[in-house]
């Protein structure tokens, strides 16, 4: 009876394991769900470890918050999953369906994380309502294009994650039975009850009390690493704390941004433009993600030939770090906290308005979408028949080619007409995965894709050079599709009676702070664009005054005669042709706004529980030491408040 014994037992325990429908009571089924949990709450706690890359607290409370919040974060992560699992191991018996079915959920939420960090190492903020949109919105799939490393992952990661919780499943079921024909008592490091009551709740609780400590004494070091986990508990107790126990809280510089769903009230009064005044044709090249620095002549050598007669602006900052955002701002001179309020009424701008009303043609060309950012139904909702998107290509990754087509044939096809045209043309070519012909391809070397996968963890110095060249390229690229449209207006002879504007719609980031892309932080490497204006009425020259997309609509409306004594009635911009000397700038992301000050970024919440207002320098770190910044900073912040108001009713 001793070892052979033994071996025959476990092998008819197998054999039992593999052939049962079930085998294990309820209580231990519910035991051994608990434990599956446990192990995944390793499991996730392991993954998590991708939000720490590249954060580095410079104080012991800060460090035992982002540290200590590691399990704290697992934990939380994985409790829908897990009170799902128990619920299945008490309502199902049979071994195998309770395998497949819990190693499919568990699968699924440790893959979604997986998917978070990777969203959080490019981007720097985890699923949220702009990942939904993009993931929802019709045309959203082409803001994102996974290269061939992508997609080889996207089938081989579920296929090793199930593999792994299916063999871990099987293992814990055999210990289970070997126990109940043992008769042995399960350890105590395996009994879950034990574990959260000992381990995990404790820490749990102690990480939330020291986020209450620090937001209460309002420490930045600690508050500035909220975000870094997704769904992380945060205890707040400022109201108990100054009602009960007395604590007065510091003063600190806020701004009172509008609730959801307050009517728009703009324009206060609708621009005009006299009978009689100036009508220049206009055409507003849009080049999506071109920085301030490829205006150059190696890289965009027509549009650099063009600005030599035009107004240059050196200091311009988009209005967003997205295309949704920047595009916004350019066209109805507002800030982008005003774009749910304007979707949701379905508002044209001012700016479409008064060209309508003084007889323009419109024309817009892209050969991206315009339902995703949801430019049909806000931007263009009035002159919708004239939107022609989606333009196919002329060659194999000539993205912008069709553009250029159909702006020739359009243009050709009015030759005669003496009335006035408003063309908006964006192109796309330089938005990630950066497209341009095989065959034009001067800046070597160069990557072959763009793997969003391999660039999560960061990239060489040899991938980075490589993956700047393949945007250059792109830019390159589409500086000759601006070329065919200049060559377009002077065919048709009204290059001289057309103002021109060529301008991007955000930047585009390398690494220079750290990161990669867009819509990540409001740096000047995401949101300083090139902004070339020329035409009649423009003087030539360059521009070194700080200029705001926002400026734009009424440039264009008082070239034709608006009055610039009502712009405050419709419109938060100046002219760009006499822009203040001095101005913060704010520049939209999807639920905050960044304000260009001196020496400093101010990134305001749009929602009150977005959190507190963050000073950062240039470079995107963060400023502990902001007192001084904030209140120096008070006015600017209160006319921010102010402007976000000015048009809702």
């Amino acid at each position: 009876m001793g070892a052979p014994f033994r071996v025959l037992l476990r092998s008819h325990v197998a054999h039992e394991l593999s052939n049962a429908g079930h085998g294990l009571a309820r209580r231990a089924r519910l035991q051994l769900a608990g434990q599956l949990w446990l192990l995944n709450v390793l499991a996730c706690a392991l993954v998590c470890r991708a939000y720490l890359k590249g954060v580095d607290p410079s104080s012991v409370r800060g460090w035992l918050f982002v540290h200590g919040g590691l399990v704290s974060c697992a934990a939380s992560l994985t409790v829908l999953p897990g009170l799902l699992g128990l619920a299945l191991a008490a309502v199902i018996a049979r071994r195998r369906v309770l395998m497949a079915v819990t190693s499919v959920l568990w699968s699924l939420a440790l893959l979604a994380v997986y998917v978070d960090t990777r969203i959080w190492s490019i981007f720097r903020y985890h699923f949220n309502g702009l990942v939904w949109n993009v993931l929802t919105t019709p045309g959203g799939d082409e803001a994102v294009h996974l290269g061939r490393s992508d997609v080889a992952m996207l089938f081989l990661l579920p296929v090793v994650v199930l593999t792994g919780e299916l063999v871990v499943q099987h293992w814990l079921w055999r210990w289970a039975l070997e126990r109940a024909n043992s008769h042995r008592r399960t350890p105590l490091a395996a009994r879950p009850t034990v574990v959260w009551g000992v381990v995990l709740v404790p820490s749990m609780l102690l990480v939330a009390g020291v986020y209450a400590w620090a937001d209460i004494a309002r420490d930045p070091r600690v508050m500035a690493y909220a975000g870094v986990y997704p769904l992380y508990p945060r205890l707040t107790v400022k109201r108990f704390a100054t009602r009960y126990l007395g604590v007065e809280l510091a003063d600190r510089e806020e701004v009172d941004m509008p609730a959801a769903g307050i009517l728009l009230d703009y324009p206060h009064t609708a621009p005009h433009l006299p009978a009689g005044g100036p009508t220049p044709n206009m055409v507003i090249v849009v080049v999506d993600s071109l920085r301030a620095d490829m205006l150059s002549p190696e890289v965009m050598p027509r549009t650099y030939e063009l600005a030599r007669d035009a107004r240059v602006f050196r200091d311009h900052l988009s209005t967003g770090n997205a295309t949704r955002f920047g595009l916004f701002g350019l066209l109805y001179g507002l800030h982008g906290s005003y774009w749910k309020a304007v979707y949701g009424e379905h508002r044209s701008p001012a700016l479409v308005d008064a060209l309508l009303e003084r007889g323009y043609e419109f024309r817009v060309l892209t050969s991206a979408s315009m339902d995703f950012p949801e430019f049909r139904s806000t931007a263009w909702v009035r002159v919708e028949r004239c939107v022609e998107d989606r333009l196919p290509s002329e060659r194999p990754r000539g993205r912008d080619d069709g553009v250029a087509r159909r702006f020739e044939e359009w243009l050709g096809a009015r030759e005669h007409s003496e009335q006035p045209f408003f063309a908006f043309l964006l192109l796309d070519a330089p938005h990630q995965s950066y497209w341009f012909p095989p065959e034009e391809a001067p800046f070597q070397p160069c990557l072959d894709e763009v793997a969003y996968s391999a660039l999560a963890d960061g990239a060489t110095v040899a991938e980075r050079e490589g993956l700047f060249n393949r945007y250059r390229n792109a830019v390159r690229y589409d500086d000759g599709v601006i070329g065919r449209v200049l060559d377009a207006l002077h065919a048709a002879g009204v290059a001289d009676d057309t103002l021109v504007i060529v301008t991007g719609d955000h930047g585009e980031e390398f690494f220079e702070n750290g990161l990669w892309g867009h819509t990540s932080n409001f740096t000047r490497a995401q949101t300083h664009v090139p902004l070339v204006l020329h035409g009649p009425g423009v003087p030539a020259g360059e521009e070194t005054r700080p200029t705001s997309h926002l400026d734009v609509p009424a440039t264009l409306l008082e070239l034709c005669g608006a009055d610039p004594a009502l712009r405050t009635d419709w419109t938060l911009g100046a002219n760009l042709l006499d822009p203040p000397s001095d101005r913060a700038r704010v520049v939209a992301g999807w639920d905050t706004l960044g304000m260009h000050v001196p020496g400093a970024i101010l990134e305001v919440p749009l929602s009150s529980h977005g959190g507190s207002i963050a000073v950062y320098d240039e470079h995107w770190q963060r400023v502990f030491e902001e007192d001084e910044t904030l209140h120096r900073e008070g006015p600017r912040l209160a006319t921010l408040a102010f402007e976000c108001r000015r048009f809702l009713r």
